[in-house]
């Protein structure tokens, strides 16, 4: 969500209809949800804890996934590199 332009976050702003700090109040808090637990269901849970409502609540999910998703594609490219370089070094030898 940092990489929105100003046109998206103005109509974000006219979408939820609150005002620059209430959208990036919102957008911290949904980042911190992950941070906080990878148990999807404790996410979801946190997410309905919040009191967001459904406009809020989705643009938390899409958030979360995006936060979620960046950490999975890091976990599975390191474990892509540590693969090659295993092989590597096991070829070398």
């Amino acid at each position: 969500m940092n990489d929105i332009n100003q046109l998206e976050k103005e109509k974000l702003l006219q979408l939820l209809e609150c005002n620059i700090e209430e959208l990036d109040l919102l957008i911290r808090k949904s980042s911190e949800i992950p941070k906080e637990s990878d148990n999807k269901y404790d996410i979801l849970l946190k997410v309905l804890q919040q009191g967001f409502n459904i406009r809020e609540a989705v643009l938390a999910g899409i958030t979360i996934g995006e936060i979620l998703g960046y950490e999975k594609a890091k976990l599975k490219m390191e474990e892509e590199i540590k693969e090659k370089l295993y092989i590597a070094f096991k070829n070398s030898q």
